[in-house]
Order: C-alpha cells, then sequence, then structure tokens
C-alpha cells in the first residue's frame, strides 16, 4: 500500500454523504451532523483515526495496522496506517464511524 491507498481512502470519505472536513487536531476532520467521524494526519504520514463504538474499537484493534489512539483526551478512537490496509478494511470502519457519529448525534 502506499500514499495512492491515503489519498483514495480520503477521497471516498470526501465522497460520503452529508461529510464536512475541518482542520482540527492537526488533522483533516470529517464530521457529520457536528460530529468527528475521522480524520488524515496533516504530517503525512499516512495515520487515519476513526471514532469508533467500544464494542467495535476491541474488534478492530485485532487488524494488526490498527491500534487505540489514545492521544490526550480522545478515548474511543482507533488509528489506522492506511499503508497497511485495503480501501476496503479502511472504509468499513470509516463507515463504522460514521454510522457512530450519526447516533451520537441522535440522527439513528
Amino acid at each position: 500500500m502506499s500514499c495512492d491507498n491515503y489519498e483514495s481512502i480520503e477521497a471516498k470519505v470526501k465522497g460520503m454523504w452529508r461529510a464536512r472536513t475541518r482542520q482540527m487536531f492537526g488533522y483533516r476532520c470529517f464530521l457529520v451532523s457536528g460530529k468527528v467521524f475521522a480524520g488524515f494526519d496533516n504530517k503525512s504520514d499516512f495515520r487515519i483515526i476513526i471514532r469508533l463504538p467500544k464494542d467495535q474499537q476491541e474488534i478492530a484493534i485485532k487488524h494488526p495496522a490498527i491500534k487505540p489512539f489514545s492521544h490526550g483526551a480522545k478515548k474511543g478512537w482507533a488509528e489506522m496506517d492506511s499503508r497497511l490496509v485495503t480501501t476496503d478494511v479502511a472504509m468499513k470502519w470509516i463507515s463504522e464511524g460514521y454510522d457512530h457519529a450519526e447516533r451520537l448525534a441522535g440522527n439513528a
């Protein structure tokens, strides 16, 4: 996997219905209904953070390219190395994060 995979994943997230972007915490964050569901690292190290419910985070971190993200107060997030996952795997977890953000906003 490479930078191309990172850019492919980001392009798919940009195309998600109602997704908006905002610079936050050193990431290009994606929000739905005012809730952040994913972030792409501005330092170009191909990391993507995803907001997941605890039970889904426990499943996600079983993948070797995904680990808990606990920077600061950001519990409930996973960190994915986009160089080590397929676009389909990345989008599976990002879509789960999108749905979780919708539930947090009271829209699901």
